[in-house]
């Protein structure tokens, strides 16, 4: 044990730690950086991929976020903050629009996040050993082995949670006001480019009051947060009204959803979700233990404790309030448990580290070694170019549409209830729906605003919603249909 103290603390050894983390990552990956979008979640990805391409070469206000569907007012559609995606714009500014270009930001948000881990667990642990292990569990955690190189604003939200956690810890430890400060700085920018993540902002609330030999209340771990996250948050205020058919505010109480069906949700996200995509079936056991001895050896008296559990409960209660919303599908919500779930894995690594000749240690070498072949196993083949997220022939004939369709003509799409992915793939303007959703009306008034196209990929008859002898099919491949409107 001690020949490795030696060597964790060589100057090398971090360099080459992390020099090796990263290399098995981006040669696991390095097929997908140059895929289209594609895969779970098309639908999400797809949606930030065009407000990026709208700001490049259209209109950069940041202000204006759009896409394609004429369905929201000016295509304007402001959900997050898009800081993500005009940054990434204003590269493509400068190198030219490349995909590329976008999987490679996100991947490099994830470096930081997996940076971050480190300093996190080796503020708390003050153990360089322990921070590594940490991190590359981090790195090999199936959700991020998945989301790392996707158009997902959330890694970034992310990424500045984690540093926002980080620099808090610090100013705990150090009492220096300008990391409690910084702290701040990060965690609005997190919530400005997710708004879930808003749920840190509790941890400030542990040094409200103080309990010592003089009891006191310090507001100021209230009112600075508030007011450097004002701007964020006006955001929301103002942009909140237009969100149409949305449930994440009603949460839960807007739906109607039955207890058995949220039962359902919430057992699956934690018996399945949870090892499977947070955490890493390698990596399961070490979470475990982890749980048992966080329990073991948590002081509410700590102010650093107290903190993380205040998280940690508020981002329970962010889970049951949005598991409608949440259901078995939408993972990456679960973003802003992964630094938590990572502090517990680093507390079983460091009591067993701590203990010299437990058998123990050789778990933590086994998942080591083991996770990133789970990670891979369990999400690489949600990059298949057979099955999409979409139908396929989008993506096979893409160029080939794209050819035919003039490059200002507006296109109404049959069959895609995202309003999204297909007008993403064609790279035209125009009117989405769904099969069930678009109708005769929706039909006449595109037309009249100028479609002169429709595609459909439902298989189903569209003589319902509109005139055949208006239109001539003049491209083909199985289900999907491109016709010209007359």
């Amino acid at each position: 044990m001690i020949k490795l103290q030696q060597i964790v603390y060589n100057k090398w050894f971090l360099p080459l730690f992390f020099c090796l983390a990263i290399s098995i990552s981006v040669f696991q990956h390095y097929r997908v950086f140059s895929l289209d979008v594609i895969g779970y979640h098309a639908w999400r990805q797809t949606q930030t991929q065009t407000v990026i391409e709208n700001f490049a070469n259209e209109d950069f206000n940041i202000l204006n976020p759009r896409i394609n569907d004429f369905y929201y007012k000016d295509r304007l559609f402001r959900m997050e903050f898009p800081l993500a995606q005009w940054i990434i714009a204003a590269l493509y500014k400068l190198l030219g629009n490349h995909l590329i270009i976008t999987r490679l930001f996100f991947y490099l948000a994830t470096l930081f996040s997996v940076w971050g881990i480190y300093k996190v667990i080796q503020a708390l642990t003050r153990n360089k050993l322990v921070a590594c292990l940490t991190s590359w569990f981090f790195l090999f955690s199936p959700i991020i082995y998945y989301y790392s190189v996707n158009p997902l604003p959330d890694n970034l939200a992310l990424c500045l949670g984690i540093w926002s956690v980080y620099y808090w810890i610090k100013h705990l430890k150090e009492d220096k006001m300008k990391f409690f400060v910084i702290s701040i700085l990060f965690l609005a920018f997190s919530l400005a480019v997710k708004l879930p993540f808003i749920v840190f902002g509790i941890m400030y609330v542990s040094k409200v009051y103080e309990r010592g030999r003089e009891k006191k209340i310090d507001v100021k771990y209230i009112l600075l947060p508030a007011l450097i996250c004002s701007l964020p948050l006006l955001w929301y205020v103002f942009i909140i009204s237009t969100w149409r058919e949305n449930g994440i505010i009603g949460g839960i109480f807007s739906s109607d959803f039955p207890l058995l069906k949220l039962l359902d949700i919430f057992q699956f996200n934690l018996i399945s979700t949870l090892p499977e995509l947070l955490v890493n079936y390698a990596t399961v056991p070490l979470f475990i233990i982890g749980l048992y001895f966080v329990f073991r050896s948590f002081n509410f008296r700590d102010t650093v404790h107290r903190s993380l559990f205040y998280v940690l409960c508020a981002c329970s209660f962010y889970f049951l309030y949005e598991m409608n919303m949440i259901d078995k599908v939408h993972d990456y919500y679960l973003f802003v448990f992964l630094p938590f779930i990572f502090i517990i894995i680093s507390k079983a690594i460091l009591i067993i580290l701590s203990k010299p000749a437990n058998g123990l240690k050789y778990l933590i070498l086994l998942s080591f070694m083991v996770s990133p072949i789970t990670a891979y196993l369990r999400c690489n083949t949600r990059w298949n170019a057979y099955s999409p997220g979409f139908t396929k022939e989008y993506l096979f004939y893409k160029k080939d549409l794209q050819a035919i369709i003039p490059k200002d003509a507006k296109v109404i799409v049959h069959g895609d209830a995202s309003r999204c992915i297909v007008l993403y793939h064609l790279n035209r303007k125009g009117w989405s729906d769904s099969e069930e959703g678009l109708t005769k009306d929706k039909v006449d008034n595109a037309i009249k605003n100028g479609a002169t196209y429709l595609v459909s990929d439902t298989g189903t008859d569209i003589s319902k919603f509109i005139d055949m002898n208006s239109v001539y099919l003049i491209f083909q491949k199985n289900a999907l249909k491109l016709y010209k409107i007359k």
